[in-house]
């Protein structure tokens, strides 16, 4: 989406180079309906499919994104003077300086802007160029670069490490909690039983017929759930069985499918190492332990 933005933004500097003439005279109706037309539908297809797209945005982003600021700023380049080319090229250098520097902000480097301008006039408006000072200023900069760089790679560094004990420690607590919850589970009902990969499950039902092999494609109704009792996921709930191969699901699910036949209903204690160990996914967080209630609707031979 970002591509998608700054494309279009670029995109309406050219059509506003070449196609913002205001002087109509001499123009034929027949070319003007035509042009009028164009007009039309490109504004229609192209504001359309650009609100279309908006949810591809980073959520931190789409929170603080107001369309009538972007529109103040498009409707801006979209009107600009195209006589004056060196107002037009301004535009375009300042757009390309400033997501630059919107770059620097997210990576908490704030670069002074008013100074960054008063710079860059003076240096602009200078009668001649000194090249010896141009050289070395050209060196100092490559090397406050370098540095800056290095500086936003050591901060992303360090986040992430932050980010991966925050998780790991989260993950710790949770695979703790959900050890606890099946443990008592099976205190409170001795008919949960454990395999020698930990997988816990109870048979609510039994069916008929053959179990699935590793490649069989199952038809199946499922509810997922934390140990908290929320619901992750649940075909029941979207009203329509799901179809997959046992190898296409998390290994806990797997190993309870291939014990259970067509018609059978089982509910699975799934432990993180079985499940998506420290990894978060959607709204699972990490380290968590899953519980399915299955029924087998169907089952497919993999030839």
């Amino acid at each position: 989406m970002k591509k998608t933005l700054v494309a279009f933004a670029m995109a309406g500097l050219a059509l506003a180079s070449v196609s913002c003439n205001k002087n109509n005279s001499g123009i034929s109706e027949a070319d003007k309906a035509f042009n009028d037309s164009v007009a039309e539908f490109m504004g229609r297809t192209n504001g359309a499919m650009l609100s279309q797209n908006m949810d591809q945005l980073p959520a931190e982003e789409l929170a603080k994104f107001k369309k009538e600021s972007f529109l103040r700023g498009f409707k801006s380049v979209l009107m600009a003077d195209t006589g004056d080319v060196a107002y037009m090229y301004g535009i375009q250098i300042g757009l390309n300086m400033a997501r630059q520097l919107q770059m620097f902000d997210k990576d908490s480097v704030n670069i002074d802007r008013d100074k960054l301008f008063s710079n860059f006039s003076k240096a602009f408006l200078a009668d001649s160029i000194n090249q010896t000072e141009l050289g070395q200023n050209m060196q100092t900069f490559e090397s406050l670069m370098n540095r800056l760089q290095q500086t936003i790679q050591n901060r992303q560094m360090q986040s992430r490490q932050r980010e991966e004990a925050e998780r790991n420690a989260q993950a710790e607590e949770n695979q703790t909690k959900g050890a606890e919850f099946i443990a008592n589970a099976i205190k409170e009902d001795p008919s949960i039983k454990t395999t020698k990969s930990g997988l816990a499950y109870k048979v609510v039902a039994h069916g008929t017929g053959a179990t699935p092999s590793e490649n069989d494609m199952v038809k199946v109704h499922y509810t997922g759930k934390l140990i908290d009792g929320t619901v992750f996921d649940s075909s029941v709930d979207r009203g329509e069985p799901a179809n997959f191969a046992i190898t296409q699901v998390v290994p806990g699910f797997g190993e309870g499918l291939k014990m259970m036949n067509k018609g059978s209903k089982y509910t699975l204690y799934i432990p993180a190492n079985l499940a998506y160990g420290n990894n978060a996914t959607g709204s699972i967080p990490p380290g968590s332990t899953l519980i399915f209630d299955v029924e087998v609707l169907d089952i497919t031979a993999n030839k």
